[in-house]
């Protein structure tokens, strides 16, 4: 079939299926969906949370933890421990199928049956503000983060050490306000730079060391402003720029000022081929991806690493294949419509699964074959029920879509729909104190007003490193780094150089589709022409 125009149901704009679409659809023996595509991933995101975090006693053993579910949630919650001990068996909590009823009414009982993990966090230490992570030591409030040490303030920090208020850092140490770096050490409020040492305020630097206030950097040292200085002049200027809180805010301005006038590629992409999006590294034949790596025939999707033939997910790692439509899963196959899935195999419409096969409609469960609404069944009784409760539910309209917004266990506030869909009308989520801040080491965040805390630890960082205090609590300063980014989005656009050294006659031709708007002020160039100028 080829390529169809549809209304979304949910924001009522066009959308497009296209015939790679519907071949995959039909692959997965699934309708097409009536959700755009960004409807459908702030289903997923609403689904997701991942740091608004509350104190509550487990319900099980009845000591205090932290968790993503506040006292006051209609199931039981427990800690890490007793979640993963033998102490109680989940197909307790199961429940019959009834034919006359929604499925997704049925599951919203079953929701309130099922204990719940208190956080998603695994095989760590002394790193208890830690959620949707693992392998973590001395790590605090950190996110999306695995492999880390000492680090703090952070989401999707990977393999790193003593990095603060990090967001999308890979494999580096040391670093200070850096986003979207990989590989990098001693580097203080950077963006897009990869494999340097010692940068200060730079942007999409690579192989560089000791620069300041510079963009487009490759194979550079003591740059400042894009210009060749002496080591003495460097440490002079970057001397200036941490001598107080007020230098350091002027630097900033300065730095935003160099971004807007710098030369940019349409996609922040490495190594990739016939693939669209942004944030991305080795994805080949893959379509509107954002913050992707070693994807292969992949769409609409973000967050991920490894995919392979997937389409529509957050939040997945580690070779996930021949999926659709999930939040959150590790190394799953053939698996649909459902939320944290975790070593799993043909399982459809279901949340918190670890190493299971063949289930539909589950909660919790681990190590299980053959389950429905967290009951047991043998293999042929399991395939009856299954293909009957599919057909009942396409007939409801129900099958082939991912979870309601409002199937949920979190509030849209508290989830990451609210950092890329953002509702005025959502309930707002406050938590922590208000009006409590002192001279000695309760702060107020002077735009959100919420109370914070300095720990022992990341006060020696600031002096190790010469920095002031922050002003802002750790999420208004997560909250700033993410607006740095580009959106989740695609506009047609062609490239803007007009050099005739670059091989082409007048403006260039080649277009592209780009996270960049048309009313950005940046200079957009196609993969020849950037390299042609910057390296």
């Amino acid at each position: 079939m080829d390529q169809e125009t549809k209304v979304c149901q949910n924001c009522k704009k066009d959308f497009t299926i296209t015939s790679e679409d519907f071949n995959f659809y039909e692959k997965m023996k699934v309708p097409p969906p009536t959700f755009c595509p960004d409807c459908r991933m702030m289903r997923r995101l609403a689904h997701r949370n991942e740091r608004t975090l509350y104190r509550r006693a487990c319900d099980l053993c009845k000591k205090e933890s932290v968790s993503i579910y506040p006292p006051e949630t209609p199931w039981p919650v427990y800690c890490t421990s007793c979640w993963w001990s033998d102490a109680w068996n989940v197909k307790d909590f199961s429940i019959e199928y009834d034919s006359g009823k929604s499925f997704f009414d049925q599951f919203k009982k079953l929701q309130t049956k099922v204990p719940r993990i208190g956080l998603l966090s695994l095989t760590s230490i002394n790193s208890e503000y830690t959620n949707n992570s693992a392998d973590n030591k001395n790590c605090y409030l950190l996110f999306a983060a695995e492999q880390n040490e000492d680090c703090m303030y952070g989401r999707l920090v990977q393999h790193c050490k003593s990095v603060v208020d990090g967001a999308w850092v890979y494999d580096s140490e040391l670093c200070y306000e850096c986003l979207d770096v990989r590989a990098c050490h001693s580097c203080m409020f950077c963006e897009r730079c990869q494999t340097s040492t010692g940068l200060l305020f730079c942007f999409d630097a690579r192989d560089s060391q000791d620069c300041i206030l510079s963009t487009n950097l490759r194979h550079a040292q003591y740059y400042i402003e894009n210009k060749k200085y002496s080591k003495e002049e460097y440490l002079a200027k970057k001397q200036e720029i941490l001598s107080s809180r007020e230098s350091i805010e002027d630097a900033k301005k300065r730095f935003e000022e160099l971004k807007t006038e710098t030369i940019v590629k349409y996609a922040y992409a490495t190594k990739c081929a016939n693939a669209t999006g942004d944030y991305l590294y080795n994805c080949h034949h893959s379509r509107f991806m954002f913050d992707a790596s070693n994807t292969k025939d992949c769409a609409y999707m973000a967050d991920a690493e490894d995919p392979v033939d997937f389409l529509d997910g957050n939040n997945v790692y580690y070779k996930p294949e021949r999926c659709l439509d999930i939040m959150g899963t590790i190394q799953s196959y053939n698996s649909k419509f459902s939320t944290f899935l975790f070593y799993c195999t043909n399982v459809e419409y279901s949340d918190n699964m670890h190493n299971c096969n063949d289930c539909f409609g589950c909660i919790g469960l681990k190590k299980s074959q053959h389950c429905i609404f967290n009951k047991q069944y043998e293999k042929e009784e399991y395939e009856k029920l299954r293909e009957q409760i599919i057909a009942n539910m396409k007939e409801r309209g129900e099958y082939g879509e991912f979870f309601s917004v409002k199937l949920s266990p979190f509030k849209y506030n508290e989830t990451l729909a609210k950092d890329y869909y953002p509702n005025p009308d959502e309930e707002e989520i406050k938590t922590g104190t208000y009006g409590k801040e002192n001279s000695k080491d309760i702060f107020a965040c002077v735009d959100c007003k919420k109370n914070f805390k300095l720990t022992a630890a990341e006060l020696d960082f600031y002096k190790h490193m010469g920095l002031p205090l922050p002003l802002k609590d750790f999420e208004c300063r997560l909250q700033d780094r993410i607006n740095k980014r580009n959106p989740r989005k695609l506009w047609h656009r062609q490239c803007m150089c007009d050099k005739s050294s670059h091989g082409h006659d007048g403006k260039c031709q080649n277009e592209f589709e780009t996270s960049y708007s048309p009313d950005r002020k940046e200079i957009i160039y196609c993969e020849q022409c950037y390299q042609q100028e910057v390296v």
